[in-house]
């Protein structure tokens, strides 16, 4: 009998063992008993665990490829520095499955999630404050990924939030059951062209977006949802281009899309929004965007308080403004600056402002990456929907 309850108290304390989550550490040549390689870390690791990496002397990079097939969180030992890899990064999407990369340099290197099918469930990704010398592209189905302040080519995803980033394209793409519950969030990012073809209403707040082409071309939108471009400043290069084009893939799709508080630049005789006539179900509402020559539109539904012509100043780097999109944008309450006078037309307005995702002294800190509260509540109210994502290391 004491054998029989000696053996059960030792299967729970393995059991135990295996749900508490473990650091596993990775240093060069294996110092101090770590591991020597990443891969030999993952192999070892259990679901839940953190693989915490010591970057190598003069940043030489880690050579392996990685394939990361359980629910990991990868950091640097040392804090706020970037630990090398080079070689194939590739996520295994699984369902429930949760893989976090923080502060990788990416070296000559994407990363990537494998195409795989998913049944019953959703994958979850998070890429923060990384360096990707090409692509982070997340876009297998049935993948939410979260991807924050990193500076990368391309990035490409099916659902979730892009806030923060420096890139060259934002691609979305359809997505397929189980379909995820929440919108699409695109914040904060300096980039070219943002090209939504997305099974989710999209957000697209407070970018800095220059193109040579279309900077936001929406292709296709989810039927019956209101998708949202405001306070960006889009810039095309082209000189027969709308800064925000509007074509669904299908002439039966039946969505609104509201255009608000941008600066919207682009050559004086071209529209600076067109929504496709094979489109006719598409209503578009633009109102208080402004711009430096014409304001010209093309089918357009709403509009209203569009401004032309007009002079300002946007400096994002030091984060000033002046001129005439100062407290120039929609006077409502609900789409107030952070210091809540009227809305400020471009990306330092609003409660999106630019200054949450480059202020100017950011520091060494833990930062929230998003947060989405509502911006009115009605005396009586007991409860409140609030999302919010942060970031420590």
């Amino acid at each position: 009998m004491k054998t029989k309850y000696l053996l059960c108290a030792l299967l729970c304390i393995i059991s135990l063992g295996k749900i508490k989550a473990t650091d596993l550490y990775v240093r060069d040549l294996g110092v101090g008993g770590a591991y020597p390689t990443i891969s030999a870390a993952i192999t070892a690791a259990n679901d839940g665990d953190r693989i915490i990496i010591r970057p190598k002397s003069g940043n030489v990079p880690y050579l392996e490829n990685l394939t990361i097939n359980k629910s990991l969180t990868f950091a640097s030992e040392i804090n706020f520095n970037k630990y090398y890899v080079q070689g194939t990064i590739s996520i295994v999407p699984a369902v429930n499955r949760v893989v976090t990369i923080n502060n990788m340099y990416a070296f000559q290197s994407n990363i990537s999630t494998s195409a795989v099918t998913l049944s019953g469930g959703r994958a979850t990704v998070n890429i923060i404050n990384c360096i990707v010398d090409l692509d982070i592209n997340l876009a297998t189905k049935n993948v939410t990924a979260n991807i924050h302040g990193n500076t990368c080519k391309n990035i490409k995803i099916v659902h979730g939030k892009i806030t923060g980033n420096n890139c060259e394209n934002v691609t979305i793409s359809g997505d397929t059951a189980p379909l995820a519950t929440s919108e699409i969030y695109v914040i904060g990012n300096t980039s070219g062209q943002i090209n939504p073809y997305s099974s989710y209403p999209i957000n697209i707040l407070n970018n800095d977006i220059i193109y040579g082409g279309l900077p936001i071309w929406i292709t296709d939108l989810k039927p019956g949802s209101t998708n949202t471009i405001q306070n960006n400043r889009v810039q095309t290069l082209w000189n027969n281009a709308a800064p925000v084009y509007v074509s669904a893939a299908y002439s039966t799709t039946t969505a609104n899309v509201v255009i608000i508080n941008n600066i919207l630049i682009g050559n004086t005789n071209t529209d600076k929004i067109t929504v496709n006539p094979n489109t006719p179900l598409i209503t578009a509402i633009a109102n208080y965007n402004l711009s430096s020559n014409g304001f010209l539109t093309s089918g357009v539904d709403i509009q209203s308080n569009n401004i032309a012509n007009a002079t300002y100043n946007l400096n994002l780097n030091n984060l000033t403004s002046s001129g005439a999109i100062i407290n120039a944008g929609v006077p409502d309450e609900e789409y107030q600056d952070l210091d809540l006078s009227r809305n400020d037309i471009g990306p330092l307005g609003g409660s999106n402002s630019w200054v949450n995702y480059w202020s100017l002294n950011p520091g060494n800190k833990p930062r929230v990456m998003f947060l989405n509260t509502p911006r009115r509540v009605y005396q009586g109210t007991t409860t409140i929907q609030a999302e919010a994502t942060g970031i420590s290391k």
